[in-house]
């Protein structure tokens, strides 16, 4: 900047000098020019005054103060660019994620051994086909009682979403017969404790309730402000009892179809509230040709936040047959309660289940899987260590009718990836 002055300063001196000059050689160049004396005082007087103005500016910018340079300030060094995570999808379109678990079990009741098993491993695929189009795929590898691992479709699903209030689906799904069905499909992880009630167990794992279906499903929100209704209507080609594989995937045993109506409310002023109910009807049709009028219905009132879980549902399934006029009804229940600390999440269960021996479909064991009754308690502790990854730790104790009381004691690890 002093340098800068400098320069100004240099060049006003210049140009007075300059004018100064001018002012002496414009009278003796008259001499040789025609110019008249009037003009040339004017000439003279402007070329004074051009002066002064010089002088002036001059004086002004020696009194500027000197202004010392600032030191350049340093160029930030660009910061480090981090990767952002990327989203787990084989293309631009499909989305696959993969649950699996393994463990061991040791049990004091008789013809049980204590055994390392692995449960099962559960590809999960979902892809956008269009804007309100959409494909659920999930396939799993399931473990058997003797050792063989067999692939199962367990849903495949291609949905149709409208708006918030009218949905629907065409495939293999899950049933919407209560709540834990619904919320808990495959993949231990997303489960609290170590297997399912006695009521929502597979079929593989002596389950008796139509879980999966074949057909169409329905969904979306009931206008009713802050109680926050939902509604589920499904038409399927309902079970077959007596098969190995009770969801009929291609064959219906008779041309009637099954119905389930579900509704539940999820009220805006109790946040994790959950309560609702489920009506399901099917007609099964046995070898000796008589079928027999199946009703399931439920209800369900749940509570769950990010620390709490409160879960509390009811089954009763009434059976009839077209031939007699006698009914006979199973019922079930549980409960289950936990609470998070941290990552560790202490939990009980209490699960109870009673079907009549006499039962014409779950009381026959030559016709299906002898449902019988159960009942027991289980605690257990669940610890999180990685955001996708758990250790359970379970204690068991079941009563079955006319059989002797058992303890059991089970791990397991359960995790996504």
């Amino acid at each position: 900047m002093q340098n800068t002055c400098f320069t100004k300063v240099s060049k006003l001196f210049l140009s007075a000098c300059l004018v100064s000059v001018f002012a002496v050689a414009i009278p003796a160049s008259g001499q040789q020019a025609s110019t008249s004396p009037a003009s040339q005082d004017v000439i003279n007087q402007q070329l004074l005054d051009r002066v002064k103005q010089l002088e002036v500016e001059l004086k002004q910018l020696k009194q500027q103060p000197a202004v010392v340079a600032a030191a350049p300030v340093p160029t930030p060094e660009p910061a480090p660019v981090v990767e952002a995570p990327r989203q787990n999808e084989v293309s631009e379109r499909l989305k696959f994620r993969v649950f699996s678990d393994v463990g061991y079990a040791a049990n004091d009741g008789k013809r049980v051994s204590n055994t390392f098993e692995i449960g099962s491993l559960d590809l999960f695929m979902t892809a956008r086909l269009a804007p309100k189009v959409t494909v659920l795929g999930e396939v799993l590898f399931v473990s058997q009682s003797d050792n063989s691992i067999v692939p199962d479709v367990e849903r495949l699903l291609l949905q149709y979403r409208h708006n918030d209030y009218f949905g629907f689906g065409v495939g293999r799904y899950h049933t919407t017969i209560g709540y834990y069905n619904t919320a808990f499909h495959q993949g231990a992880w997303f489960e609290t404790a170590i297997g399912r009630p006695y009521m929502y167990e597979f079929d593989d794992k002596l389950g008796f309730l139509p879980l999966q279906e074949v057909g169409v499903t329905v969904s979306g929100r009931i206008p009713s402000g802050k109680l926050g209704l939902t509604y589920v209507a499904e038409v399927g080609n309902g079970r077959n009892h007596a098969s190995a594989e009770p969801a009929q995937n291609k064959n219906d045993a008779n041309n009637g179809k099954s119905i389930n109506i579900a509704v539940s409310g999820h009220p805006a002023w109790v946040s994790g509230l959950d309560a609702g109910f489920s009506f399901y009807h099917d007609h099964l049709t046995f070898s000796d040709g008589v079928n027999h009028s199946e009703t399931t219905t439920t209800a369900h009132v749940v509570y769950v936040t990010s620390n709490y879980e409160i879960l509390n549902e009811a089954l009763l399934v009434r059976h009839s047959a077209t031939t007699g006029s006698q009914i006979f009804h199973t019922f079930g229940a549980y409960t289950q309660l936990s609470r998070r600390f941290g990552a560790y999440r202490p939990y009980f269960r209490y699960a109870y289940l009673n079907a009549p021996a006499n039962d014409p479909i779950y009381g026959d064991p030559t016709d299906a899987t002898l449902v019988t009754r159960r009942n027991g308690a289980s605690l257990g502790l669940r610890y999180d260590f990685t955001a996708h990854s758990a250790f359970k730790l379970q204690y068991d104790r079941l009563a079955i009718r006319d059989q002797q009381t058992s303890n059991g004691l089970a791990g397991q690890f359960a995790f996504t990836f």
